[in-house]
């Protein structure tokens, strides 16, 4: 099957070197900041067309923000401006934008947030309560967080509205265009994306046969790709003594062990060096899923473990994903990582782990303690000292869950 392709069109250039400054433009979406590798920080938008890239002041410096071209089919255009590391302000359009800070004390995390259309699965996209990622994010930023991690599944409406579901989703737009990501994503997180730089995973509902295109062009930190890539190179966010590995996942198969796939995976991880960081992605490592009625609950996912212990990887004190709708908290003995899944964002939820974990063996290591909850919210993450407080909080800030997760 032939995907979608990439237009270029060189003349866009010319067009937009020639055009003046300007201090307010048809804007799609808020403003918004993202981490990258190597310390790079970027500030994006979403314009109308390329004629319309705002400007943005820096430190009191105003300066345009370019088109990221090429501009994918069915998209709209996506301004972008590096924000350097000593900038101390930055706005766009007067909307002041919240720059990283160095060994951030509050983070938000959550994954898994659209609104799932596919196949006979129609969740209620039109009623906030049955999709409330709107509320999650508002809530969530409330909480004035320095920093939001996402991990992952920011698409999910990838089929119409299916005839006699009108009351659900009537009027949803669907499929890999920038109406579908305004309508899962941009829209419902704005009062989020205003509110801390972001540190964003791809998730398999971004991979190579879903929504490559959005992801690539408007969330991806690098350049655009006028190709999917499978797998994505790792790469290190730094945040003073915080580092984060973000790790792309998407492509995972979860119950094959693949050996091109864990090769892969296995090269990436060995060729990291860290000290207590944390690695992000979206497939958790020794993540559960509920099992059938009352049978056990499912270990995954196979081709991270293996890749894990191939690569005898250093460093990591904690693995951020999503991907299984639910919260779940795991730590395990043998020096293992702990494991927070963070998949309670918006999409349907997942029926929640009847059966305590504590105590299975999980592929070479014993869980010592386990916390799982099913309702939709988000993961607050505190520090104090040298340790961080875990909150998991509902769409109205209820806290559901707490832990203190210690480290050294």
């Amino acid at each position: 099957m032939k995907r979608p392709g990439i237009r270029m069109t060189g003349l866009w250039i010319v067009l937009f070197l020639s055009l003046p400054l300007v201090s307010h433009a048809e804007t799609l979406s808020v403003a918004w900041v993202e981490l990258g590798a190597e310390g790079r920080v970027s500030a994006r938008i979403v314009v109308d067309s390329i004629q319309n890239c705002p400007d943005i002041v820096i430190d009191g410096q105003r300066q345009f923000m370019t088109p990221r071209l090429p501009l994918p089919d069915g998209l709209r255009p996506a301004c972008e401006a590096i924000i350097p590391a000593n900038a101390k302000s930055a706005s766009v359009n007067g909307q002041a934008l919240a720059l990283p800070k160095p060994n951030p004390s509050k983070v938000a995390v959550l994954g898994d947030t659209g609104c799932r259309i596919k196949d006979t699965l129609v969740q209620a996209c039109n009623d906030p309560e049955q999709w409330p990622f709107a509320r999650v994010s508002s809530q969530a930023a409330t909480e004035m967080p320095e920093l939001v991690i996402h991990v992952g599944d920011y698409l999910y409406r990838e089929i119409p509205c299916p005839a006699g579901s009108e009351t659900l989703c009537g009027g949803t737009p669907a499929g890999d265009n920038w109406e579908t990501w305004n309508a899962d994503f941009f829209t419902p997180a704005a009062s989020l994306l205003r509110a801390a730089p972001w540190a964003l995973s791809r998730g398999n509902h971004e991979d190579c046969n879903r929504a490559w295109r959005g992801w690539f062009y408007y969330l991806d930190p690098g350049n655009v790709k006028p190709a999917c890539e499978i797998y994505s190179p790792i790469y290190i966010v730094t945040l003073g003594a915080m580092n984060l590995v973000m790790f792309d996942s998407s492509a995972t198969v979860e119950s094959a062990n693949d050996e091109t796939q864990i090769f892969q995976y296995a090269s990436q991880l060995a060729s990291l060096h860290v000290s207590n960081a944390w690695l992000v992605d979206h497939h958790p490592f020794w993540g559960f899923r509920p099992g059938v009625t009352d049978a056990n609950p499912i270990l995954l996912s196979e081709p991270l473990e293996a890749a894990w212990d191939r690569s005898k990887v250093k460093g990591i004190s904690m693995v951020l994903s999503g991907h299984v709708h639910l919260f779940e908290l795991l730590s395990f003995d043998h020096g293992r990582p702990t494991q927070l899944v963070a998949g309670t964002g918006g999409t349907n939820l997942q029926m929640s782990i009847q059966k305590s974990v504590t105590g299975t063996l999980a592929h070479g290591a014993t869980v010592v303690m386990s916390g799982s909850q099913s309702e939709f919210g988000y993961t607050l993450l505190t520090k104090s000292g040298n340790n961080w407080k875990l909150l998991l909080k509902s769409r109205d800030g209820k806290t559901l869950f707490s832990d203190d997760i210690v480290k050294p």
